[in-house]
């Protein structure tokens, strides 16, 4: 009896482990899908008393209709826009300067926040400099750059250029000067290069934070796109938004706010998946 409570225990063992662990699986899968639904719910909940009021406010003469429009007038725009070529002309118009100018402020942004927490002399040098261009309103900037390199692609992608680069200096420069003292004594005394310490220890810990830095600078770089060609373009959103605001085409403006904001999401969007993939890998 006693070789056979002991032959079987272990089964037994095993097999209550496994049911506490499929258990603890299935309450989060609970958990995270009710949560997934609460937030959505919130989300659902939220636009619809925003368009109720908005039509309320509308239907009972709070406000003039033609100051704000309705949702329906709003959301009829956004589908006529949506079917005219020229709109996509616009959209692709202030993406590419975005993109371009997101990719160029993060890299270079990136590259002067790490030479700047590795070198800080240079930094204390620059860091007056820094502040002072920091510091310069962008739509300032635009008419400078619409000078310099005319109604085309460069003084968006400039301005987006522009809002980037600090912010993804700033965020990397942050994120490696947050590394634990103790931490650094530690690679020290293991006899880790500097570069051996940079690429295994501060570079995967500051990952998260730059990426979050990116997220910010994803959405700067659509509204810088925007500020510059509201200053002047041949083509894009901001262009196409002060036309329609100059007629009075107040549907048509919410419309094309619409856009900027669903293209903006769109980029956090992927961006965001991006952070949660490096979450895991530094983990």
């Amino acid at each position: 009896m006693t070789t056979a409570t002991q032959a079987n225990g272990p089964a037994v063992g095993q097999s209550a482990n496994a049911y506490d662990d499929s258990t603890i699986l299935i309450e989060r899968r609970k958990n995270r899908i009710n949560r997934n639904l609460t937030v959505w719910a919130l989300r659902i909940g939220v636009l619809a008393a925003f368009v109720v009021l908005w039509s309320l406010v509308v239907s009972q003469g709070l406000m003039d209709e033609t100051l704000i429009s309705t949702p329906l007038d709003v959301a009829t725009s956004f589908v006529t826009q949506l079917a005219d070529s020229t709109f996509w002309v616009d959209v692709m118009a202030t993406f590419s300067g975005a993109m371009v100018g997101l990719i160029a402020g993060a890299v270079l942004g990136i590259l002067a926040g790490v030479v700047f927490v590795r070198v800080d002399v240079l930094h204390v040098a620059a860091k007056p400099f820094l502040t002072l261009m920091n510091s310069l309103p962008r739509p300032a900037l635009a008419p400078i750059f619409i000078l310099w390199f005319g109604l085309g692609f460069g003084p968006k992608a400039l301005v987006a250029f522009s809002v980037v680069f600090f912010v993804l200096m700033t965020s990397t420069m942050g994120a490696l000067q947050a590394l634990d003292h103790d931490i650094k004594q530690l690679t020290t005394s293991l006899g880790m290069t500097k570069a051996q310490r940079f690429f295994k220890i501060e570079l995967p810990a500051a990952l998260p934070s730059i990426i979050g830095g990116l997220r910010l600078g994803a959405v700067y770089s659509v509204l810088g796109a925007v500020v510059s060609e509201m200053v002047g373009a041949y083509t894009g959103l901001g262009q196409r938004l002060v036309i329609v605001t100059n007629n009075f085409q107040v549907s048509e403006t919410f419309a094309i706010l619409l856009a900027m904001g669903l293209l903006s999401m769109a980029l956090d969007a992927s961006i965001s998946g991006v952070q949660k993939l490096v979450t895991k890998w530094t983990r």
